[in-house]
């Protein structure tokens, strides 16, 4: 049985991009340092998991070297004793200039001579790793369920959102090749000795010739992705990528003077208090129901008030009118 997928879908070979490996190789000191930033999970440089347990997997690095080059190995670490080659960093000395160095992905994840070889604006410290005085051997000493304190597992990212990641961490200074053919050698035996393709033997209809039939490399694959899909993860422009970034820096202290703002204001604000809109409407209508209530108490007041100074006024008037009356009848007896 053949498993394939089409050009246009997501693919094993999108979660570690070797044009990153080769900026972060280029930045570090030595191969432990190296093997460092391939793994910190703040950098989060691979999206890898080929063992599909949900974690992104560990990447060990191991040397093998001579007089004239050095043969460094990135090994994904799957199980116990089970181990799968990703890459292969290729480090030539060259007289009377810098040493030449190819990234080379491994066929099973990439297809067949996908190679990278940087053009490093800067002289890179490693260099001097490989052929300096205090040059050793690094193989690394992790291994399944044995980690660096440093480390943690974390959780993959979705390939279009490693590719949106990943960006920030390739130095767009120096230029990545890709190259047709493998132009430094090594012996078999140097690779043999050092070499694991356990997953690969578990699963050979995993690999990249039969995931896309008639496609010969990630390059390919890159080439038959429309740029209108929906699940287009191709490199944007590296130019228009350096403009974005340029921008960005820019814009950077008013986006920080905002953001902390706001977390000010997060941090500030207190946890609500209102009442829901059934409680205040409940108080507003019993509020209402107590004015009327008072109200009603008033207004039976006044009118027991006013029945009142009725009733005392017709009372005055009744002993004005029987005055009235006596005042009369004396008058006409005196008159008779």
């Amino acid at each position: 049985m053949v498993t394939t997928t089409r050009a246009m879908s997501n693919d094993i070979s999108d979660n570690l991009d070797l044009d990153a490996v080769a900026s972060i190789f280029g930045d570090s000191e030595n191969l432990e340092d190296f093997e460092h930033r391939l793994n910190d999970p703040d950098n989060r440089i691979s999206n890898l998991d080929l063992n599909e347990d949900g974690y992104i997997d560990y990447l060990r690095v191991i040397e093998n070297s001579s007089d004239r080059n050095s043969l460094v190995v990135i090994q994904a670490v799957l199980g116990d004793n089970v181990f799968q080659d990703v890459a292969t960093i290729e480090v030539e000395r060259v007289q009377n200039g810098n040493p030449r160095v190819q990234i080379v992905g491994d066929p099973y994840i990439y297809g067949s001579n996908y190679i990278i070889e940087p053009a490093f604006v800067r002289t890179p410290l490693i260099f001097s790793f490989f052929w300096g005085p205090r040059y050793s051997v690094w193989n690394s000493p992790y291994y399944w369920n044995n980690y660096p304190r440093w480390y943690s597992y974390y959780r993959p990212y979705s390939p279009f959102k490693y590719r949106r990641h990943i960006y920030s961490h390739i130095n767009y200074e120096n230029r990545y090749h890709h190259a047709d053919s493998r132009n430094i050698q090594f012996s078999g035996d140097n690779y043999n000795h050092i070499r694991r393709n356990d997953y690969a033997t578990r699963y050979p209809n995993r690999a990249f010739e039969n995931r896309h039939e008639g496609v010969k490399n990630r390059i390919e694959l890159e080439q038959r992705r429309p740029s209108n899909s929906g699940n287009d993860i191709r490199r944007p422009n590296e130019g228009q990528y350096r403009n974005d970034r340029q921008i960005q820096r820019q814009q950077r202290p008013e986006r920080v003077k905002n953001s902390q703002e706001s977390t000010v204001r997060e941090r500030r604000r207190p946890v609500s208090t209102q009442p829901s809109n059934q409680e205040s409407t409940g108080k507003r209508i019993n509020s209402n129901k107590n004015s009327s209530v008072s109200t009603g108490k008033s207004d039976s007041g006044s009118d027991r008030n006013r029945s009142n100074s009725r009733v005392r006024s017709n009372q005055k008037n009744e002993k004005k009118s029987e005055s009235t009356k006596k005042e009369s009848r004396k008058d006409s007896r005196e008159r008779r």
